[in-house]
């Protein structure tokens, strides 16, 4: 039985069993996990952090109840809004640059960047679609209109901007309108000044390979970087600009095994002549893929080494490799992974996040170049990005009661910019960090959150299983924002009276190659959903938990797990909230298989989709899903809600017009969350009072 429900976005729709009421009417009760969330999301959430060169001045963008602006601080002092937005319309900020004296800001208003080359969102569907534009503050203030396009970058000197806008290069002053001044087949994905200004090197995505370009500002000439057949990523100058390092890498065919081949490269391109080295190729078997976190790049030290993630030992480590070749040097310490990496301003100390000592906790670390490592933060808080502000390093910020915030190590001292706290009236609970075994064996890490203790149980149970798959829960707040706000919805589902166990399955990161490129995941056989199922049998094992009551909640791949729960799992998962996820994994035929190849590809793509184990598919669903996703077909959820239409499975769905994969819009977070929580109370069946 498909429950259909059409009434307008902002209503807080549930089942045909309740009555529709206005999601402001129902934040209106203090004591409604309604005015919890909207409390709670109210809270500023700092991102995009970014630091200038040769002065204390650190600017990044901050979101509070939904409104984002840019804001700056000098010294680690409170910071001031260089821009005026005031409405949660779901227009992103991000790409932000400071010149090298901090003087100048520049930053992206609208469009996405994980989908350069889709037209920019429109969550607010406003009548004229937006577009990507870059803005340029002076002093702080002035705020004017580069143009249309991403990705913008002063010169050295500060007084010129590049930014790109498909596969066309923009330059202009820091005062003036930019004017394109080439353009080129494919989408440019990165741009690095030369330290001389002379040249900016570009990545450009050409779709089956990727390709590294010269622009020559003083001649107006493109020339090319030697290709290969692979994908060349992560320009990075020399500091005398005479050399640029870059990546080129290869995606291994489907059925490659890590211990036959080498599928990356570390390579040097002099300027002067014209010529491509080889500097180094990585041994066959651990770290043979190219892999790196976000925040990891290549980086010249001073004395001549390229920095470089690698994880040849099965774990993420910052690697030293001098630029005439040899063997690289590893400056991490093994058996812990490395999200973040910078240089001191002088370049002679490494800082770095890392989880040392507990997979589970992130912190700081300083390292002479050639010394030993020292702790910087504690085991409180948990860190992420990093960035220097001159001399001064930042650092991004969580806590178990901290949403992502700035400090900076200024004068020998850590300054707080911005200090989140928990709205009045609201208390967490400190979320404990488990182990348990799924059935082969394999060790899980998660994170429990139980109700307050005066709420006496036995309570029904909820499983959460985040996205990526690679990604990691901590027991903290995020730096992500969509993981913060998973953090604080797990939060609020615990004080409204339900067990919640984060669980994160193999796949996910933090825990080493091998437990990241595990046998049969995914679309080869689905082998984390027995991670998923051994969290649900934790908790059925539980004193104080309901066993007939456990449901799991999830988006993205924790959306396609959600799927994988109920249609293979009905009699131990009793309901699901599932956001965007994937329920048909089947593919196209895969170049490079045989037709048998692909026949036996496609039955095991099949067998590891939800959809495939339909007719066993009993619990109730709730789906949710924007129709503008770039990352997870919106078709994805339309033909599941048609299969379990078929089948007679009781389920909810609903759309946000408008709206990406991952939300941009507050409210709509705020409604989705609501929805859930309705959901789950009523095929949960939570106790009165609770």
């Amino acid at each position: 039985m498909k429950i259909t429900i059409s009434q307008s976005r902002a209503c807080a729709i549930v089942v045909s069993l309740l009555s529709c009421t206005s999601w402001t009417a129902l934040a209106q009760d203090d004591s409604s996990p309604s005015s919890r969330l909207s409390k709670l999301m109210a809270m500023p959430f700092a991102t995009d952090m970014t630091g200038a060169k040769q002065a204390p001045r650190l600017a990044w963008v901050e979101q509070r109840s939904g409104i984002r602006n840019v804001v700056i601080s000098e010294e680690g002092n409170t910071p001031h809004q260089a821009t005026t937005y005031s409405k949660d319309d779901g227009t992103s900020l991000w790409g932000l640059t400071l010149t090298e004296d901090g003087k100048t800001l520049a930053y992206v208003e609208g469009g996405d960047p994980e989908a350069l080359a889709a037209p920019a969102p429109n969550p607010d569907n406003d009548a004229k679609r937006p577009v990507a534009t870059v803005h340029v503050v002076r002093d702080g203030k002035q705020n004017t209109i580069a143009g249309t396009g991403y990705l913008p970058e002063f010169s050295p000197d500060g007084r010129q901007l590049a930014f790109a806008q498909g596969g066309t290069l923009l330059l202009g002053t820091a005062s003036s309108s930019a004017h394109a001044v080439m353009t080129t087949d494919g989408m440019i994905t990165a741009l690095r000044w030369s330290p001389d200004g002379a040249f900016v090197a570009l990545e450009i995505n050409r779709g089956s390979h990727g390709v590294i370009a010269l622009w020559n500002t003083k001649r107006s000439v493109l020339s090319f970087i030697p290709p290969g057949l692979g994908f060349d990523r992560l320009p990075t100058f020399s500091p005398d600009g005479k050399s640029l390092a870059f990546v080129r890498t290869q995606q291994p065919p489907l059925l490659a095994s890590p211990e036959k081949g080498t599928f990356w490269s570390l390579h040097s391109y002099h300027l002067a002549s014209g010529m491509e080295e080889l500097l180094w190729t990585p041994p066959k078997g651990p770290g043979s893929r190219f892999w790196a976190a976000d925040e990891l790049d290549l980086t010249w030290t001073p004395d001549g080494r390229i920095l470089f993630p690698w994880e040849g030992s099965g774990w993420l480590r910052v690697c030293a490799l001098s630029a005439g070749g040899g063997t690289p040097e590893c400056l991490t310490p093994e058996k812990a992974e490395v999200s973040s990496y910078r240089l001191s301003s002088d370049g002679k100390s490494l800082f770095y996040t890392s989880n040392v000592g507990n997979p589970d906790h992130w912190r700081v670390w300083s390292r002479p170049l050639n010394g030993n490592a020292t702790a910087l933060t504690d085991e409180t808080t948990e860190a992420g990005s990093l960035a220097m502000a001159g001399n001064d390093l930042a650092v991004m910020m969580t806590s178990p009661t901290q949403t992502a915030h700035p400090i900076l190590h200024h004068d020998g001292q850590w300054k707080v910019p911005v200090v989140p706290a928990l709205p009045k009236g609201i208390n967490f609970v400190a979320p404990q960090s488990v182990q348990f075994h799924s059935e082969d064996g394999t060790n899980i890490h998660g994170q429990l959150f139980l109700p307050p203790t005066d709420m006496h149980g036995p309570h029904p149970a909820l499983v959460f299983v985040h996205g990526g798959p690679n990604r990691q829960m901590i027991p903290a707040f995020n730096a992500m924002g969509y993981y913060s706000n998973a953090y604080l919805m797990n939060q609020t589902l615990a004080s409204h009276g339900y067990v919640v166990l984060s669980v994160n399955y193999r796949s996910g990161t933090g825990y080493g190659q091998s437990f990241r490129e595990t046998n049969r995941i995914g679309s080869a056989g689905a082998s984390e959903y027995q991670d998923v199922r051994a969290a649900a049998q934790y908790l059925r094992a539980r004193s104080d938990v309901v066993p007939q009551h456990i449901g799991i909640w999830g988006g993205s791949w924790g959306g396609y797990l959600v799927g994988l729960a109920l249609a293979r799992d009905s009699g131990l998962f009793a309901a699901g909230v599932d956001f965007h996820g994937v329920h048909d994994m089947t593919e196209p035929d895969h170049p490079g298989l045989s037709p048998e190849e692909n026949r036996k590809q496609h039955e095991t793509e099949w067998r590891s989709s939800p959809l495939a184990d339909i007719t066993r598919w009993k619990a109730p669903v709730l789906l949710v899903h924007g129709d503008d996703d770039h990352d997870v077909e919106f078709e994805q959820s339309v033909v599941l809600s048609k299969a379990l239409t078929a089948q007679g499975v009781t389920h909810e769905d609903h759309t946000f017009p408008g709206e990406r994969h991952e939300f941009l819009r507050q409210q709509d977070w705020l409604t989705a969350y609501g929805w859930t929580i309705r959901f789950f109370d009523h095929y949960l069946e939570r106790p009165e009072g609770h």
